[in-house]
């Protein structure tokens, strides 16, 4: 971790704060960095069921600390920054457990590209959001802005946020479906804990498998998805959750999954 990345477990929730508020919780890559070791501890950790990425209260992350953008050699061609295509910077997006994004405050750049990668987005009343990238000269740095938005609120939707850079309020992003929902800012966490208990209440086996699939439902032809479904329904009717949840069922009590 770093000065300014927290990671704790509170109640079977793994929650990741950015704190680093003189900054507006610009990320440095050493914050970036902690945000992924911080999530895949939380992956590894069997009490965690949820993870939540915050900041500090009235901040989410304004983006990349400007002061550690590199210099691009002239002549670097796309498919020489293996480190940007081979997935590593969507941890979010690829953990097996739900994410959810609190927000409280502006959500801009890297900012917003990691609250896009969440599984859930709940905003405070004060939350702003901005894909500021072209307004800097660039497109959004991890591609999430340019894959998985147009997927959240539509293609059109998608393009006027990213062409214009502009912000926009947490009732427009809860209007447009960004964000699920928009509360004040002292019900934050706890919006986003009762969220996080009513999203990981399943199987981890069965939630694990389903993120995935629908992870990967946009990329995939329907041939394709249902030999992946086929699979993933396979190994959950082999798995140890799908027995206790059978048997949890006949003798009228709550299941206890163990993620297996």
């Amino acid at each position: 971790m770093t000065d300014f990345v927290r990671y704790e477990v509170q109640d079977g929730l793994g929650v990741i704060t950015i704190d680093r508020p003189e900054k507006r919780n610009a990320l440095s890559y050493a914050m970036l960095a902690a945000i992924r070791d911080s999530t895949h501890a939380a992956e590894a950790d069997p009490v965690v069921k949820a993870i939540v990425l915050t900041g500090t209260p009235g901040q989410f992350c304004a983006g990349t600390d400007l002061t550690e953008l590199h210099d691009v050699a002239p002549g670097t061609k796309g498919e020489d920054r293996t480190q940007h295509t081979d997935g590593q910077h969507w941890f979010l997006h690829d953990a097996a457990k739900p994410v959810i994004a609190a927000v409280d405050g502006p959500a801009a750049g890297l900012g917003i590209e990691l609250a896009t990668q969440c599984d859930f987005r709940i905003a405070s009343t004060r939350a702003r959001f901005s894909w500021i990238f072209v307004q800097r000269g660039l497109v959004p740095d991890t591609g999430a802005g340019t894959w998985l938005l147009p997927q959240l609120v539509g293609l059109q939707t998608a393009k006027s946020l990213v062409f214009s850079g502009e912000f926009i309020d947490a009732a427009e992003a809860e209007r447009i479906g960004f964000v699920l929902d928009v509360v004040e800012p002292d019900d934050l966490m706890d919006a986003a804990r009762a969220l996080a208990a009513r999203v990981s209440s399943g199987s981890p086996f069965a939630i694990a498998r389903a993120k995935r699939l629908l992870n990967a439902a946009s990329a995939l032809s329907r041939d394709e998805h249902l030999v992946a479904h086929v699979e993933a329904m396979t190994e959950c009717q082999l798995s140890d959750d799908h027995r206790e949840g059978v048997a949890a069922f006949f003798e009228k009590r709550p299941a206890v999954f163990t993620g297996r």
